[in-house]
């Protein structure tokens, strides 16, 4: 069957591109045979020259099956010509051309040496998943190659089944090698529906118990998380509880090794499996047996928050790629069917393809290796995608709390260089390091175990140390997985941890020498209780983040938190804890005062009791955990505190009322229209937007607030004579003569001018203009005259009083004539008395 493989008619092509080239870029359609026929294909080329070829799969169970299937077709065990190496597991020897390896696996072997001297070709299968271990291989792979390897420039070929060709053909200078795959053809069914997030369980429950009793062969069911598919695995069972046939597989990444190989293996007639998958089913793995596909058409991932580092969980529709994938696993051996509820225009207005992992991840593994590697920036690699500026920024923030990096200099502490040799993520490095300096290597162990493999129980509790106890066999719960997973997890950090202490601890567990572990890789989660809400417990993080625990969990009664796992859903504004472990403040303080800062004197204004605090504090991060009164500032730290607050919650903190904000119009007009008027002494008018004002506080407001500590005394501030003191005699003098609070009018009246249109404007009883030949002017500008009728309400609106008097005021006199008869209507307003009286009043 492999001889009729559509990439055997692409070999040739793509061998002559590798002759004479050290890039290729291949795009084979699923079921071409890329995995399967390349490497075998490129084992006896010249110029390996005796060296490897080492071919990246984006998973662990990936990476297995394929070294497997290509040392079958060998007819050679593995470990011979045909080798592999994943995390904990391995088979390779002297005699292995090829080598099959994850993306971390290639970072290490490209840290411990970066010239990959025994290394000719590296090939990067299933690129288009984007992981960010790949990304950082391929940048690490181009940067070495051209420093170490210009006599044998390391060749490079990227393979995948759907592809962004345009920016790779750029940064690697070749064009593309397209294959048509092998697949057999697929009926796609449209189910033309428009459903909410919540409802395509159900609907995929319906379509997948239709289609099995419909069609013949196994079903893979892609779904966004392991809740739907424990959801929908339930609804299932129970629909099919007399089908002895049907066996119902779960397939997602939390599975150990061994679970995901049984999902994968084909299975004897009259047994059909329903395999219940996450987006790990899309590519790289085959299934056996498959041949229909049901897509809820949605996928779940993990969203990086750099300002608050924490990571929420978003269900987005699947992209238009990432459901071509998934159809495309139902025709791999046999014609097949997908259904889909959604509609064929639906489908073409998916997005064409995901966003890189680099975009959505906390890097502060990545950027551990790019320290190791020794670069000075983010940007002196070449990537594919370069990490964002805000998640770059916050693992270096991250890396050196956890004492990893120098910052200033980008370069790794001896405690950095030690984390990065370990190979971890840097969080449990730092805490298998801190642990087995104190002398508790096995506890230091047993944490990294149990937090490297996932909470093993099922329950909502977070009391991370009633998991300790289950581990040691002190305490029996319910577990989503067996115990055995995280034994294995525990003799294998046992390994890591030797040469890192030579101190054995007991195996009594001391809840504050757990806590002092944990607390050291995890500072910027330590929370402080803010009190209930509801169902709830609000905690707030060192790193200023909110978190909610239910109230019924056994830690919600806890003053302090080492928050060890929280995160959030799409929609919800603020994350849960899952995982905690309580931790006594002093005892903490007393292990690393280095976490807490003190600040003496402080001033500062406080929301809760509206005036000036004056304390010296202590601070956990983001946390102030302790704080003392202290005597009455200074003046100035008053007046410096009291600028903070104002700026903090804006201008509009100050007590302006009536008197005031017409002053402030005045001024901003002046500014605005006054502009070649300076005085002798080259005074010119302040600027009166808000922005000015608050940059300006200290100069016109501050000599005012050396004793306003509380909002009584702030709210009785006299902002207008403020503001009028503020100005120097010339400009206070010429606002009075030019820019007027009032002007009178022809019937003696004064009256206030409006500034804060963009034309001033004054609003007058009708009758008080009469006589008035012209609009007044301010600055050369004609005023605008609002002429208001004898109940005060709008007429008319003018800035040519000649043309209303003429045009216009014989139609409102008509009007308002028989409204207002107790008032003159003159039917010669020109030469009329201008009076704000009524008719009896004026014959008095």
């Amino acid at each position: 069957m492999s001889a009729i493989l559509p990439i055997y008619k692409l070999m040739p092509a793509l061998k002559q591109q590798l002759n004479t080239a050290h890039e290729a870029i291949l795009e084979a359609a699923p079921g071409a045979g890329k995995t399967t026929v390349v490497p075998l294909e490129l084992m006896n080329e010249a110029w390996l020259n005796g060296r490897q070829i080492v071919m990246l799969e984006p998973r662990r169970l990936a990476a297995k099956t394929a070294a497997k299937r290509l040392a079958d077709t060998l007819n050679e065990p593995l470990g011979k010509r045909i080798g592999y190496r994943i995390r904990h597991e391995g088979a390779e020897s002297q005699d292995t051309q090829v080598l099959v390896v994850t993306e971390g696996v290639l970072t290490r072997m490209l840290q411990d040496d970066p010239s990959l001297e025994s290394v000719a070709l590296v090939i990067f299968d299933e690129f288009h998943e984007r992981n960010v271990h790949s990304d950082l291989a391929l940048a690490l792979c181009l940067q070495a190659r051209e420093l170490f390897r210009d006599d044998s420039p390391l060749k490079l070929l990227i393979m995948s089944a759907t592809l962004d060709t345009a920016i790779l053909e750029e940064r690697l200078s070749c064009k593309t090698l397209v294959s048509e795959g092998r697949n057999f053809p697929v009926t796609i069914h449209y189910g033309n529906k428009r459903l909410k997030t919540l409802e395509v369980a159900d609907e995929v429950i319906k379509q997948t118990l239709k289609a099995y009793q419909e069609e013949d062969g196994s079903l893979l069911v892609f779904l966004p998380g392991q809740k739907e598919i424990r959801h929908v695995a339930s609804q299932l069972s129970q629909a099919l509880k007399q089908d002895p046939h049907a066996m119902i597989l779960p397939l997602y990444g939390e599975l150990s090794l061994k679970e995901q190989e049984v999902v994968i293996q084909p299975i004897a007639p009259p047994h059909r499996k329903i395999v219940l998958a996450t987006a790990i089913a899309q590519t790289s793995l085959t299934i056996e047996g498959i041949r229909v596909v049901i897509d809820s058409g949605l996928s779940r991932e993990a969203q990086f928050d750099a300002n608050t580092a924490t990571t929420r969980l978003h269900t987005r529709r699947a992209t238009q790629a990432e459901t071509t994938q998934r159809m495309g696993r139902a025709g791999r051996r046999e014609a097949g069917v997908c259904y889909r509820w959604w509609s064929e225009e639906q489908q073409h207005q998916l997005a064409p393809q995901a966003s890189p992992q680099i975009e959505c991840v906390d890097l502060s593994s990545l950027t551990l290796d790019v320290a190791k590697w020794g670069v000075q920036d983010r940007l002196e690699l070449d990537w594919i995608t370069p990490p964002p500026l805000g998640h770059w920024q916050q693992s270096v923030e991250l890396l050196s709390t956890l004492g990893a990096l120098d910052p200033d200099h980008f370069t790794l502490t001896p405690q950095g260089e030690t984390m990065a040799q370990l190979g971890l993520a840097p969080r449990l490095a730092h805490l298998l390091i801190e642990g087995c300096q104190q002398g508790q290597p096995i506890l230091a162990c047993q944490i990294c175990a149990l937090l490297s493999e996932g909470d093993p129980f099922t329950s909502q509790n977070s009391d991370f140390s009633s998991r300790l106890l289950w581990f040691k066999g002190k305490h029996n719960q319910p577990t989503r997985r067996p115990k055995s997973i995280y034994q294995t997890s525990f003799k294998q950090w046992q390994q890591r941890s030797q040469g890192l202490s030579h101190s054995i601890d007991t195996n009594t567990l001391s809840d504050q020498a757990l806590a002092n572990i944990l607390a050291s890789a995890f500072t910027d989660r330590l929370a402080k209780r803010l009190g209930e809400q509801a169902n709830s417990v609000r905690y707030k993080l060192s790193n200023g983040r909110i978190a909610v625990l239910d109230k019924n969990d056994t830690n919600a009664q806890a003053d302090y938190l080492v928050v060890l796992d929280l995160g959030g859903h799409q929609g919800h504004s603020e994350d849960r804890i899952f995982l905690a472990q309580p931790f006594n403040l002093d005892h903490l303080q007393s292990q690393y005062p280095n976490l807490f800062s003190h600040q003496d004197h402080v001033v500062a204004w406080s929301k809760k009791d509206n005036r000036l605090i004056y304390e010296s504090q202590t601070w956990l991060g983001k946390l102030c955990v302790h704080r003392r009164q202290a005597s009455k500032p200074s003046e100035d730290a008053i007046r410096s505190a009291m600028c903070v607050h104002l700026r903090r919650e804006g201008i509009a903190a100050l007590p302006w009322d009536d008197n005031s904000l017409p002053l402030k119009a005045r001024l901003a007009f002046a500014h605005q229209q006054d502009t070649h008027f300076l005085t002798s002494q080259q005074e010119s008018w302040p600027n009166m937007s808000d922005e000015a004002l608050l940059a300006s506080l200290e100069n016109w407001l501050g000599p005012y607030l050396g004793n306003i500590t509380n909002q009584a005394q702030l709210d009785k501030m006299d902002l207008k004579q403020i503001l009028l003191d503020s100005l120097p005699w010339e400009l206070q003098k010429r606002l009075q003569d030019k820019i007027p609070e009032r002007l009178c009018v022809a019937s003696g009246n004064h009256h206030k001018v409006d500034y804060s249109q963009p034309t001033p404007t004054l609003r007058v009883k009708l009758q008080e203009m009469f006589g008035t030949m012209q609009n007044p002017t301010i600055l050369g500008m004609s005023v605008k005259i609002e002429l208001l009728s004898p109940a005060q309400r709008p007429l008319a609106v003018t800035q040519d009083l000649p043309f209303f008097w003429k045009e216009a005021y014989p139609e409102v006199k008509k009007e308002m004539r028989g409204r207002y008869p107790k008032h003159p209507w003159p039917d010669d307003p020109m030469s009329a008395i201008a009076t704000a009286k009524t008719k009896r009043a004026l014959e008095k």
